[in-house]
């Protein structure tokens, strides 16, 4: 991966962007895309647009999502303890002993997530998982007067896990989920621009994902694609404990995914795996999820029907505080983005054909 590449990525997981508080991030992917699309977009959720060649034909919209999970304040408990609610898939299991920041108005607080000790927990007993609302953040405050002197009810929290590299291929962080996506599309956009594609691209950072696909829901409005393609992490099997019968064979190391059933158009999905033999760029193959919905969810509906596919980057401990990717996967994902978008043909469209 070249250098101003990893320095983006980098940029992108280090900087907080809970689902609805994306902007800080969107700042970033903006003024790395302005190097190289030839217009920027943004709309009144915060959701930006990278266009290249907008007078080309077809109009692919390639889109990933800028917001992480994460929580939110909830309630400040008259000892000065804090109460949240979770934004997106938080598991409450995973919660306690971690560290968080919380972003307010004046700037980061730091806190932790209560933990008691073993010592004091009642022998005999099964430990339980705890509710959400069972959660408390300590933030050294005595009080609830002096707690809110440094947060509020609304502030969101991000989890203190930052970007390194294991190796010189897997790196871990938190919020891969979906940083890789938005920089797999940016990426893709300046790969492609050295082909001179036929096609308008317009590469898309989109918002609130976490919470219901909203960002990606404008987005096919604002764009009003002639293809749509979704770019997120997807569940890596290949640690213990998960059951490859129930939930596939996804590698880590072994190139993106390319879905099958439901919003994927067999026709783009053919496309893209044709493609990615020619190029010689590894592809793995996952059904459509029954557990959950991408951005392209929200694109296939729309519009009369939008030919819509979704490309995953295998993502170890998704939605934990540390996932974990390898970098050669995320570089092929662009690739093969880039790829695709310099093959297509002027005017080109995808329909099933009866």
């Amino acid at each position: 991966m070249r250098k101003e590449s990893l320095e983006l990525l980098k940029s992108l997981l280090t900087t907080a962007s809970p689902s609805g508080f994306e902007s800080a991030n969107q700042k970033i992917w903006c003024d790395y895309a302005r190097r190289y699309a030839d217009e920027i977009r943004t709309d009144s959720y915060g959701n930006a647009i990278a266009v290249l060649n907008p007078s080309g034909s077809p109009k692919v919209m390639l889109d990933g999502h800028v917001d992480e999970i994460g929580l939110i304040v909830k309630h400040i408990d008259g000892d000065g303890f804090v109460y949240f609610q979770r934004i997106g898939g938080v598991d409450p299991a995973m919660l306690r002993g971690k560290r968080v920041d919380i972003h307010t108005e004046k700037g980061i607080v730091r806190g932790v997530i209560g933990a008691t000790a073993i010592h004091l927990s009642e022998r005999g007993k099964e430990p339980k998982a705890p509710k959400m609302h069972e959660i408390f953040v300590d933030i050294g405050a005595s009080s609830d007067k002096e707690a809110r002197k440094k947060v509020a009810v609304g502030d969101p929290m991000t989890f203190v896990d930052s970007f390194e590299m294991l190796d010189g291929n897997v790196a871990v962080s938190r919020a891969f989920d979906n940083k890789a996506g938005i920089w797999a599309v940016i990426e893709a956009l300046r790969i492609a621009k050295t082909s001179n594609p036929k096609c308008a691209i317009y590469a898309c950072s989109s918002t609130q994902e976490e919470t219901g696909l909203n960002g990606a829901a404008m987005q096919v409005f604002n764009v009003k694609p002639d293809v749509g393609i979704a770019v997120d992490v997807t569940h890596a099997t290949d640690t213990p404990g998960i059951d490859a019968k129930q939930h596939g064979e996804v590698k880590m190391g072994k190139g993106p995914t390319v879905s099958i059933g439901r919003e994927n158009h067999p026709l783009l999905v053919g496309r893209l795996r044709k493609i990615a033999r020619r190029k010689k760029i590894k592809l793995q193959i996952e059904t459509f999820s029954l557990t959950g919905g991408t951005d392209a969810y929200a694109m296939w509906t729309k519009n009369g029907g939008t030919p819509s596919a979704i490309v995953s980057i295998p993502n170890r401990y998704m939605h934990s505080t540390v996932e974990m990717l390898d970098l050669r996967d995320l570089q092929a994902t662009a690739n093969l983005l880039a790829a695709f978008c310099a093959d297509l043909k002027k005017g080109e469209k995808f329909k099933v054909k009866i």
